[in-house]
């Protein structure tokens, strides 16, 4: 199954190098981009089929991939939506707050769609993807899947969780890296470089999310973990009180919170 992709900025262009380094034919894939060069440049280096306008890659390509900005979609649905129409392609989208009620009505007809919400983690490989698909068929969310499961892992959601997916997700690695900061200062208050602080910190989150995703497979939930650190009377628990007394959790829940209410706004 052949897959296009409008626009290859950043986060396109991760899910392709991913795609590609993880064993996918890229002779699969077509792109362009209304900046040329700049898909010619991705193509040049991982042997993609370069094409010239958005209507000769919806001709060329099973699924497409809309990868332009959430406020240029409809402008791109416009120009290409009698072509995807007459070839019954399948339509993905990767911009946030956009619903496929609203991919839908730009198109003006039933067409199939999957909504992929990924994070920048896809960058290294390690992305965090939400995938919805309304009226496409077993075998276009199957391909989209193993494109994103490429770049991470993938869950499937109810479109109405979304927004929550978003937060925990896509909003939550502004917080990590704002929680890694805080710790490489508390490090360099007692002396250690910035960059022996902030690489033991960002390391020891890495691997205690490593653990915890590890041990879901035998059961095992956060919590049960935290019993296993804190031993009676120790460095940790005084750490972790004074961390709850201090706010952590409740600060966490309040992000969530604020991030689902922005979307609401923004939807």
């Amino acid at each position: 199954m052949r897959i296009g992709f409008i626009g290859t900025g950043s986060m396109v262009s991760a899910i392709v190098r991913g795609a590609v380094t993880n064993g996918m034919n890229p002779a699969d894939f077509v792109v362009t981009n209304r900046h040329i060069d700049k898909a010619q440049v991705l193509a040049d280096e991982l042997g993609l089929r370069l094409v010239p306008t958005n209507t000769q890659l919806v001709r060329e390509a099973d699924i497409v991939v809309l990868g332009v900005k959430p406020h240029m979609q409809t402008e791109v649905i416009e120009m290409i939506a009698p072509t995807v129409i007459e070839c019954n392609v399948c339509i993905v989208s990767i911009a946030a707050g956009r619903t496929t009620d609203s991919i839908a009505a730009d198109f003006v007809a039933p067409i199939p769609i999957i909504r992929v919400m990924p994070n920048v983690n896809a960058q290294i490989g390690r992305s965090m993807t939400a995938l919805y698909a309304r009226g496409a068929t077993n075998e276009q969310v199957e391909a989209v899947t193993t494109l994103m499961n490429s770049v991470g892992k993938t869950v499937t959601l109810d479109e109405k969780d979304f927004p929550v997916f978003q937060a925990l997700a896509g909003c939550s690695p502004a917080w990590v890296y704002s929680i890694i900061e805080a710790l490489a200062r508390a490090g360099l208050k007692y002396g250690l470089t910035k960059y022996d602080a902030v690489t033991i910190a960002a390391q020891a989150l890495s691997g205690s999310a490593e653990l915890v995703l590890h041990s879901q497979k035998s059961g095992i939930v956060p919590t049960q973990l935290i019993d296993y650190v804190t031993s009676p009377g120790g460095t940790t628990i005084a750490g972790l009180l004074a961390a709850e007394e201090a706010g952590l959790s409740t600060a966490l829940l309040h992000a969530v919170d604020a991030a689902v209410a922005r979307d609401a706004e923004l939807a």
